[in-house]
């Protein structure tokens, strides 16, 4: 079995790269994925990924997150592969965790684990036990660097959507939730394990959802792409509850997700 490992960097990122791989071993191989705004950023690339026999840069002129992992992607030839940022340190026992996985689990389509910060705390309320998933989790959003998908049965069949995430001018995060929701209709066979992979320093963007506008226009986004028309009261209500706690302001709140509404109208 193998993995490509996948990962995606932006600009003075790069430099960090070389933090993210583990010594080299005979099934794992690394794809950088490296958009860059101005071509002085090029001169920032490590000189050692070009001296790693596992490992492929591929340069892009551009910016976006979602574009850079479905850009990714394409490149995958193991039979498994994980999305990395440039800020992920593996552990020692990840892949070893992540083959017997899917040695295990022979139909399993795509696999979810645990991430935590540099210091070992959790990066979210993930469930104490293994579960099937056929939704997004009720209890935390799953991101993009916790799967594990084997690559016949989701390569081709799923992207992450480009109007959503980093890199995006106006819904700046919500394209693991859209993605989530493409995935349980697309039927594909997924499983949570708690078992940690990975530790990042990645703050969680939907956090900031009563102090960002750009996190509340995607946070309407995506109540329209998930109920359609409903999501004008599902926004209100949303909206109006917030703001009775004293959570936010109701007028620029309800504003900034009908504008995520209005957006996803018009780009569809």
């Amino acid at each position: 079995m193998s993995i490509d490992v996948l990962i995606c960097s932006l600009n003075k990122g790069i430099v960090r790269v070389d933090e993210v791989m583990l010594p080299p071993r005979s099934d794992v191989h690394y794809i950088v994925s490296y958009q860059y705004t101005d071509e002085r950023y090029l001169d920032l690339i490590p000189e050692s990924l070009s001296q790693r026999e596992d490992v492929t840069l591929y340069k892009y002129n551009g910016q976006g997150l979602s574009a850079n992992r479905n850009l990714a992607m394409e490149k995958s030839t193991a039979e498994l592969f994980m999305y990395a940022d440039d800020d992920t340190h593996f552990t020692e026992e990840t892949f070893d965790t992540i083959f017997e996985t899917f040695k295990q689990e022979t139909e399993l389509d795509i696999a979810f684990f645990r991430a935590s910060t540099y210091t070992g705390k959790l990066l979210k309320s993930y469930p104490k036990n293994e579960q099937m998933l056929t939704a997004m989790p009720k209890d935390y959003i799953i991101s993009a660097i916790e799967m594990v998908c084997r690559r016949e049965a989701v390569q081709g069949k799923i992207r992450f959507d480009e109007r959503f995430g980093l890199g995006t001018k106006f819904l700046t995060c919500g394209e693991e939730e859209i993605w989530m929701e493409d995935a349980v209709k697309a039927g594909f066979k997924m499983k949570y394990f708690p078992f940690k992979i990975l530790e990042t320093s990645t703050l969680l963007k939907k956090s900031m959802i009563y102090v960002d506008a750009g996190v509340q226009r995607s946070y309407g986004a995506i109540l329209y792409y998930k109920y359609g028309r409903k999501a004008w009261l599902k926004s209100l209500q949303f909206a109006w509850c917030s703001a009775r706690k004293r959570m936010c302001h109701f007028n620029p709140f309800f504003r900034h997700l009908l504008e995520g509404i209005a957006y996803m109208r018009k780009t569809e």
